[in-house]
């Protein structure tokens, strides 16, 4: 193999396990969106990948970022969030699946200001990986959510 192919393919992978970084709503950023389906066609426009990074910008105080079940989305019922958090920052997502985001709000969440988005599989790494043993597996059901929040404060 030609070594320039060797270092390009070494790039790309190392790129693809960091995970890449989205602005949610791009240069509008979280807030109530001009119309219902803004975030959904945001969305559609990316496709995301475990351990991918949302990027939440809004002023604090005035929205959050709210993590729903898919039936509490559904219906904007903010009773019983699965993660929420008060201030802008970064959401890295460690799992695939689908998440659902909102703002706990008022009727934010009503008047459009939630999405729900898919993380995929990464790209396979070159070489296979070992498959989870049965107690790799029992742990990871005690893990805690996929989620970590990395705040746009900074201090002092």
């Amino acid at each position: 193999m030609n070594m320039k192919y060797v270092i390009v393919l070494v790039i790309a992978i190392a790129a693809i396990a960091e995970g890449a970084e989205y602005t949610v709503g791009d240069d509008m950023g979280w807030m109530v969106p001009p119309t219902p389906d803004y975030y959904t066609t945001w969305v559609s426009k990316y496709h995301f990948v475990e351990d991918d990074s949302l990027v939440f910008n809004f002023p604090q105080g005035i929205h959050d970022i709210t993590v729903l079940t898919e039936e509490d989305f559904n219906a904007c019922n903010m009773t019983n969030p699965l993660v929420q958090f008060q201030e802008p920052g970064e959401v890295t997502v460690s799992a695939t699946g689908t998440f659902y985001f909102t703002c706990s709000f008022g009727e934010h969440c009503a008047s459009g200001q939630k999405f729900a988005i898919t993380f995929a599989s990464p790209p396979l790494p070159p070489s296979p990986c070992p498959s989870p043993t049965n107690s790799a597996a029992a742990d990871r059901s005690t893990e805690s959510l996929p989620f970590k929040f990395v705040s746009e404060k900074m201090s002092n």
